[in-house]
């Protein structure tokens, strides 16, 4: 009786102890990390990390970088160079940072290799950008991260403009120099409006040549969201409009659009601290636009500008700049970034990776609990971080998600903060009075 009972028992027991060393003998993902045909580990961490490296350009022949990075044990970017292969290859921008993820400086490169803008920061803020180009050199000045002032000198040294900013009054101040002699001298609102002209060069904020400008407004009130989805980088170019949307010609560059940095604090945060993708991130987003207006100043007025620019263009560019305002879009918008780094070399390993960080931020976005223990450790493998970002100044630099209280805590601020200005359209002088 006793051996019948006790047979099948332990029966159970070996099929369950062989189930176990079944499970035990499965191949384990490897999840170290090693050099590839177009991705070089030059040095790693004692923990197995990279600490640097280089991806190479795989459409172009030879050893030709696409970008070059040191990270910091913590997994921040320590420095980082990324270049681009079009027209020709140059390098496009370089970054450093400190290890607790502030910006100390950044610089970026035309297509033929000048230095286009510089960026020095301060406690994570901006503290001083030059913009350079063959017109002159402008110098932002910024106090704990707020532009203060802005100063243009021509290149042959005969032009100078300053416009001061004064938040607490509401006010900018704009004085153009020429020669030594003030010839423009005027106080305009803190906020940037209708017909405001600019120097789109070097970025410069100029005077308003017009005669109490006014706009048409017409609603929009629609929204846009899109739930987490992968993309091969960090570049939030489809998740924010652009702030200073000029009317002049241009091609955007391979890898991140520097024009968008230059005059887009925003924008800037975000591709220094993600100048590098190992393999993809997770975005998600949301828009809302409130509403959208325009002018159009009167014929004749519009008509006897054109005369003041055909009859010095020099005096009117350094007054006014080559285009103003012409159309301005509030609202307000958010996304959310998931960037891993220190990814396996096996594929099967980063999938596994790719597919638990995916569940982790739904935890974040959701509130509830899709990892399990395994996964978790699994996780922890890898740098894997989530960052809120918006148009709000406060959420420029990210706020991190750890949990769904984050996440509700930064979007509550978010929505009940008022729309503002998200993009601004501008139209060339030149093209400002038509007889036709």
């Amino acid at each position: 009786m006793h051996k019948k009972f006790y047979l099948p028992l332990i029966m159970a027991v070996m099929v369950l102890l062989s189930s176990c060393q079944k499970d035990e003998n499965l191949p384990q993902n490897d999840f170290s990390i090693e050099s590839e045909e177009f991705f070089k580990v030059i040095s790693q961490h004692p923990n197995g990390w990279i600490k640097e490296a280089r991806n190479l350009d795989y459409t172009l022949e030879g050893n030709i970088p696409l970008d070059e990075f040191e990270y910091y044990e913590n997994g921040y970017i320590k420095y980082a160079k990324v270049y681009s292969s079009y027209p020709q290859q140059h390098l496009s921008m370089e970054i450093s940072r400190s290890e607790d993820n502030k910006p100390l400086w950044s610089k970026y490169y035309t297509t033929e290799g000048d230095l286009w803008f510089e960026t020095e920061y301060e406690d994570g803020l901006p503290k001083e950008k030059k913009v350079y180009s063959e017109k002159g050199t402008a110098v932002h000045t910024y106090s704990e991260g707020e532009l203060i002032s802005v100063i243009f000198t021509t290149a042959d040294g005969n032009g100078e403009t300053t416009t001061i900013f004064d938040p607490v009054a509401g006010t900018k101040k704009v004085t153009i120099l020429k020669n030594a002699e003030t010839i423009l001298e005027e106080e305009y609102a803190y906020q940037e409006g209708f017909g405001d002209g600019i120097l789109t060069s070097n970025q410069v904020p100029l005077a308003n040549p017009f005669t109490d400008p006014e706009a048409h407004f017409r609603p929009d009130n629609s929204q846009f969201s899109h739930s987490p989805i992968w993309e091969y980088s960090a570049d939030p170019i489809d998740a924010m409009p652009y702030f200073r949307d000029y009317s002049e010609l241009y091609f955007p560059p391979r890898y991140f659009d520097s024009r968008l940095a230059v005059n887009s604090s925003l924008y800037q945060s975000v591709i220094e601290q993600y100048p590098i993708t190992e393999d993809e991130v997770l975005i998600s987003n949301f828009k809302h636009r409130e509403n959208n207006g325009d002018f159009l100043a009167p014929s004749e007025e519009r008509k006897a500008l054109k005369e003041e620019m055909e009859n010095d263009p020099e005096l009117f560019e350094l007054k006014y700049g080559n285009e103003y305002v012409e159309t301005i879009h509030y609202g307000k918008y958010f996304f959310i970034i998931g960037a891993l780094r220190n990814m396996p070399t096996s594929e099967k390993a980063a999938q596994e990776i790719k597919g638990i960080a995916r569940k982790r931020m739904d935890e974040i976005l959701s509130g509830k609990d899709y990892l399990n223990a395994q996964e978790r450790e699994t996780l922890s493998k890898v740098w894997f971080e989530v960052k809120f970002f918006s148009n709000l100044k406060q959420h420029h630099n990210g706020i991190v998600m750890r949990s769904s209280s984050d996440y509700d805590a930064a979007t509550e601020e978010f929505l009940d903060a008022e729309s503002t200005i998200v993009r601004m359209e501008y139209r060339k002088f030149e093209h400002l009075y038509s007889e036709n």
